[in-house]
This record gives structure tokens, sequence and C-alpha cells, in this order.
């Protein structure tokens, strides 16, 4: 079972998925200093696995064709006054465990290790992150794009 609620817009692309046990929450009219923008999308083809919390208090984005892999991420949107959006591009891997901090953000193509914090809006495609915090540590192979580009789902078109 997933839970999602609040927010004004929750978006789900076509041949996207939320597998289980994930809990996508926006909190009902927080207490912060800013103007907010509490809608979740996720793009045409994307997978969130299990277990993750997204909290969506302000914008989240996922691009197309990434996945939200592992177990126990958290994205979070909001800290106790301030909330800032958080944006994941396209053709990503993001695996286990990680933390996304408000205003946090993962380019498209690119795979992010086991662990990783993201407190800011990383830039640069076709790279490998990973760190606390989380920092580009290396460009991807040519060998190594499949793990990025290969289908979410063996039924999904190749248009998406």
């Amino acid at each position: 079972m997933n839970i999602i609620r609040g927010g004004d817009e929750v978006s789900l692309g076509r041949y996207s998925e939320i597998i289980r046990s994930n809990e996508i929450n926006s909190i009902p009219e927080p207490d912060v200093v800013n103007q907010i923008d509490p809608r979740f999308s996720l793009g045409d083809g994307s997978i969130i696995t299990t277990g993750h919390k997204i909290d969506f208090t302000d914008r989240v984005e996922i691009g197309r064709r990434t996945i939200l892999g592992g177990r126990n991420s958290s994205l979070w949107t909001h800290n106790r006054q301030r909330t800032q959006p958080i944006h994941i591009g396209s053709f990503s891997y993001i695996g286990s465990e990680i933390r996304v901090a408000p205003g946090g953000g993962i380019p498209s193509r690119c795979i992010v290790g086991i662990g990783a914090v993201i407190t800011e809006q990383l830039q640069g495609e076709n790279c490998l992150i990973a760190g606390v915090p989380a920092k580009l540590v290396k460009q991807l192979d040519p060998e190594d794009s499949f793990l990025i580009e290969y289908k979410t789902r063996p039924d999904l078109p190749d248009n998406v």
C-alpha cells in the first residue's frame, strides 16, 4: 500500500509506477515564510520502488525514465520555516537510502550511489554522484550508458 496525500496536484506520467510502501505527502497549510508550490510530478516511464518518503510541501519533479531504486530514501522540500523545490532529471538511477535536502537536485543521465546526501542542485549530466555531501565523482563511461538508458519496464514504448 502507498500513501499519497495533500498538496495541490499529483501527476503520474504514462507508464510510471509507484511500487509499494511509499509515503508521498505534503503538509497542509505549513507555517513557512515563503510561497509554496505543493505539486508532485513523476515523469513518463519513471519508477519509485519501495519504502521511500517524499515530502512535496514544495514542488517535487522527477523526470522521464528515472528510477528511485532500493529502499528508504527521503526527499524533503521543507525545513522548519522555509521550503524549496526538488528537481530530479530524466534517465537517472538513484540508489538506496539517499537523502535530498530542500533545494537539492539531480541532473539528467546520472547514477546516484547508495547513501548519498544531496544538499544542492548539482550540475552536469552523465555523472556518478556519491558522498556526504554528494558531489559529482566522475563522468560515466560510455559502456555504462546502458545502465541509465535501459527501459524501466519491458512494455515501455520506445518513444517514452
